[in-house]
């Protein structure tokens, strides 16, 4: 990979006086709080879903999701006829439970359905991602940003993308300025609606929290309490023995055979956002932009296969 210092000084060099807008097409996206650019792709991507009758029959399996019974005393249910949830319904124990926890999955209620599981595996069990079954393909919002460095700094750039038709479609709401970041949050709320789930790479840890900081510190309100899966979890559980890391670079390099070339790291994105804000100079810019949304590509591709696999 070429080295980042070198990397800069040759986007620097490439797009010198040049504009923005005409290397990456935009547009002014006006929000409730002002302007920012949206930048908008669209590519191929299938998502591949665990159908929502195979998702039910795995979760109704495991018969320890209800209160009082462990891994002996599921031995002994299913070795009496007791072979899911469902047919604890009958059991004078256990049955009451039993038929709460299936109403929550008649009702197709992932919000409650996640409560309900997390009370019972940790965040990383196949259980929690086959609750995702019962979303729509639509509801699946792919999260990630980017900001000038951690502990309360500014966010610079917000990546959101859905999915329709095998088709991803990747808004990108960029800071053009440091007085545009409002803008970018109103920007992310109009996104998201109340049918959204997120799917991100430990945004549960950082993305999340981290805009959550930044509407408080703007002053702007919106409801962020959706259902979330956060990939870095799934891909510790399934990779971390075998790779030398989890990293989302890492994994891409591994399952879909992606090596990036003229990548920013992390790291260095408050440092190559600075550059672009001292000299005017879009060059530093141009990786992170492209980053940000090899990110949520890649994001969207790894939670198809983890579905894949675990499926």
């Amino acid at each position: 990979m070429e080295a980042p210092q070198i990397l800069k000084e040759r986007l620097l060099s490439t797009y010198a006086e040049m504009d923005l807008e005409d290397i990456i097409p935009g547009e002014e996206f006006c929000s409730e709080n002002g302007l920012c650019y949206n930048i908008k792709y669209e590519g191929k991507v299938k998502l591949n879903i665990n159908n929502q009758i195979k998702a039910r029959e795995k979760i109704l399996s495991d018969l320890k999701l209800i209160y009082g019974i462990g891994e002996s005393k599921e031995r002994i249910l299913k070795k009496d006829g007791y072979k899911t949830i469902g047919d604890l319904e009958g059991h004078p124990k256990f049955g009451q439970e039993a038929r709460e926890f299936l109403k929550i999955l008649d009702r197709a209620d992932v919000t409650e359905m996640m409560e309900w599981l997390s009370n019972w595996v940790n965040q990383s069990h196949p259980l929690i991602l086959f609750s995702s079954c019962f979303n729509e393909t639509s509801d699946f919002i792919f999260l990630d940003i980017e900001t000038l460095g951690l502990f309360r700094r500014p966010i610079i750039l917000v990546g959101l993308a859905q999915i329709h038709d095998n088709r991803i479609i990747v808004n990108q709401y960029l800071s053009r300025e440091i007085k545009e970041e409002k803008a970018v949050l109103s920007s992310f709320l109009s996104f998201i609606d109340e049918d959204s789930t997120f799917v991100s790479f430990n945004g549960k840890k950082f993305d999340i929290p981290y805009i959550k900081d930044r509407m408080a510190h703007h002053v702007v309100k919106g409801d962020l309490k959706k259902p979330h899966y956060d990939m870095l979890t799934f891909s510790r559980r399934e990779w971390n023995e075998n790779l030398p890391n989890c990293k989302l670079t890492t994994l891409e390099e591994h399952l879909f055979r992606i090596k990036r070339e003229g990548d920013v790291p992390s790291a260095l994105v408050p440092e190559f956002y600075q550059t672009y804000l001292e000299t005017g100079n879009i060059g530093p810019l141009v990786p992170i932009i492209e980053h940000n949304r090899q990110d949520i590509i890649t994001l969207a591709r790894l939670f198809s296969k983890i579905h894949e696999i675990w499926g």
